[in-house]
């Protein structure tokens, strides 16, 4: 059943709309990101669902029960900051039992339930420590212990893993999972980092100046973008220039600059001829062979030069300037090619998303 439930979440700051008709619901034990680059207005969000801003318009139910206009107290939630806000003059121990202590809870099931959330997440022996003698990730882990100790409904998250350094994210990434899956605790975690996005959640909500563009798993959200935005922020994509030349039942032809390309219809979406549109693909299904280039049918192909090589283990990732399309990037599996060199790049138009293309404005906007 549905745990929360936002509809038509709206906030306004003056003449600026930070969120706009904002919906979606986030099943009891889930755990679901919001994902959008800086401006877009997820930590708004956010901190509406805490209780820190309140809406505009639109209401926020928490397990049935309205809590628009209860103060954050009073709501069965509780967050992890970015900058984690531990208090450097208590131990570990009090850190996570401090709302515990807040609440009244007697000290001999204060102390019992603070030892299970340093076992939970594998501090044991570290409660008589202070916030300054542990690292990084260690703080982060009481900061997680200590609002998951009172057992609320909801514990959000607002990007803490921004600050470390990859390796120890990467590894926080897996604690989160591993610590959600054995409290069965409904998750929200905003972030702008599509990396950890798709590495902890089931599904994601992501925004781009207020609203939502898409909603749904990692797997429909990669492989299956509603839009140029969506594609280009969820994993890496090479977007091409081109012009519908045909609409038919079977497919959509697309021409970008070498020739009529006949693209599946389910990947083309609502488009007219004439219209102008860009022609996405992820890296890694964009071949490179030695020239020339032997264009076949439902193939986009061009000829370019290797201008950068990054070496990736078991791939390579190479930049190639095309004589039709410019800078292309193609994730290339064993391949052995070098600067300089002549290559044919190509790749199946079964494998492309095409998107009428719509310019966006460039404001430099910085924000939640």
């Amino acid at each position: 059943m549905s745990l929360l439930n936002v509809r038509g979440l709206t906030k306004e700051f003056g003449d600026l709309t930070a969120v706009d008709d904002v919906s979606f619901d986030i099943e009891d034990g889930e755990f679901v990101s919001i994902l959008g680059p800086s401006g877009s207005g997820k930590s708004t969000v956010l901190r509406m669902v805490a209780g820190f801003e309140e809406p505009t318009a639109g209401d926020i139910d928490l397990d049935g029960a309205g809590i628009v206009g209860s103060p954050p107290f009073e709501r069965d939630v509780n967050m992890v900051f970015q900058n984690l806000a531990l208090f450097p003059h208590l131990t570990v121990a009090e850190n996570i039992g401090y709302g515990l202590k807040q609440s009244g809870v007697p000290a001999d099931e204060r102390r019992e339930r603070t030892e299970r959330m340093l076992e939970m997440v594998r501090l044991s022996g570290y409660g008589d420590r202070t916030p300054s003698e542990l690292s990084g990730g260690e703080q982060q882990r009481v900061a997680l212990a200590r609002a998951l100790v009172n057992e609320p409904a909801l514990v959000l998250f607002d990007e803490p893993l921004s600050s470390l350094d990859r390796k120890l994210r990467q590894h926080m990434q897996t604690e989160l999972q591993r610590i959600q899956a054995e409290t069965d605790t409904t998750f929200l975690y905003v972030t702008h980092d599509q990396e950890v996005a798709l590495a902890v959640s089931d599904r994601l909500v992501v925004l781009d100046e207020g609203r939502i563009q898409q909603i749904g798993t990692v797997e429909d959200l990669y492989e299956a973008p509603e839009s140029r935005f969506v594609a280009d922020f969820i994993g890496d994509v090479n977007a091409v220039e081109a012009r519908v030349t045909d609409v038919g039942d079977d497919g959509v032809t697309v021409d970008a600059g070498t020739g009529p390309v006949s693209v599946p219809a389910d990947a083309a979406g609502d488009v007219a001829v004439d219209d102008p549109v860009d022609v996405c693909v992820r890296p890694f299904q964009v071949g490179l062979a030695d020239p020339p280039a032997a264009a076949g049918e439902g193939t986009f192909s061009s000829t370019g030069v290797v201008r950068n090589r990054s070496y990736q283990g078991s791939d390579s990732l190479y930049g190639v300037d095309t004589d039709a399309w410019g800078r292309i990037s193609a994730e290339v599996r064993g391949g052995s090619f070098d600067i300089d060199d002549d290559v044919a790049v190509e790749w199946d138009a079964a494998d492309v998303h095409v998107y009428r293309r719509e310019e966006r404005p460039e404001d430099g906007t910085e924000g939640a």
